[in-house]
């Protein structure tokens, strides 16, 4: 049987009397899209910085292809292979498309600062190297004809897409999207999900959190619930949407 690629174990994150995670436990395969839903304050968005090391002081265990991350930083973390795209884009506007993809390849970057203070041969051919990656990463994202454009000037389902393509310039195996859908139009909702499915197909693991319940049931095989920090549900869609608890933290009244 093979390994999982992420094994969350009894997470626990407290914010002084606050519980936002309680004993969390989940197991991801390799090449999974999974979708983590739940009302308000659920402790989704703990969830992934938990994971993605922005929060670094709780309890349990991170176990990533095999090694504890726990407590590691966010670049440690995304030089591991895990990449988060934030519900709040964060882009260098007054710097073009390309650019912005660009920068995110420095991640991977071989070469050392003095190569680049000196700019030595090694250090230009990476360059030109990572900014062909770049190019090639605006593609399937939908934004190679805008990648002259300036990243403060998109619009803003737009830039949810940059978001992405920057993190998949971090060349990840389990991406992380934070609600990628929220606040934008029908169209571009549907370049986003065009787009999930893409990295779906591709291999990339993708845990999906998301206000959009139809879309997240509509794309995703498999769905987490949370509620007041606690797992309440983990199964297919049409398990887990008429589970009882499900039902009741959604409409906050109890079923007879």
């Amino acid at each position: 049987m093979a390994m999982p690629i992420l094994e969350l174990r009894k997470l626990t994150k407290r914010f002084g009397n606050l519980m936002a995670l309680r004993e969390f436990d989940l197991d991801i395969n390799q090449g999974e899209l999974i979708g983590v839903i739940g009302p308000n304050g659920s402790g989704k968005t703990t969830l992934f910085n938990l994971i993605s090391g922005y929060y670094r002081h709780f309890e349990g265990e991170i176990i990533y292809g095999g090694k504890r991350i726990s407590g590691l930083r966010p670049d440690q973390i995304a030089r591991k292979g895990i990449a988060r795209v934030f519900q709040s884009y964060m882009l260098y506007e007054d710097t073009s498309v390309l650019e912005n993809t660009t920068r995110c390849c420095y991640l991977r970057c071989e070469t050392n600062s003095w190569q680049s203070f000196f700019n030595t041969s090694r250090y230009r051919k990476e360059e030109v190297n990572q900014r062909a990656e770049a190019e090639e990463l605006l593609q399937p994202v939908g934004l190679a004809e805008l990648r002259d454009s300036l990243a403060g000037k998109l619009p803003y389902g737009y830039c949810r897409l940059l978001g992405v393509a920057m993190a998949l310039a971090t060349n990840p195996t389990l991406l992380l999207l934070d609600e990628p859908m929220a606040g934008i139009s029908h169209d571009e909702k549907g370049l986003v999900i065009n787009l999930i499915k893409k990295l779906r197909d591709q291999g990339i693991t993708v845990m999906l959190v998301e206000h959009d319940v139809k879309a997240v049931v509509d794309i995703c095989p498999r769905l987490v619930v949370l509620d007041f920090g606690r797992k309440i549900a983990d199964g297919r869609p049409e398990e887990v949407t008429t589970d009882r608890k499900v039902i009741e933290a959604y409409l906050g009244v109890e079923q007879g």
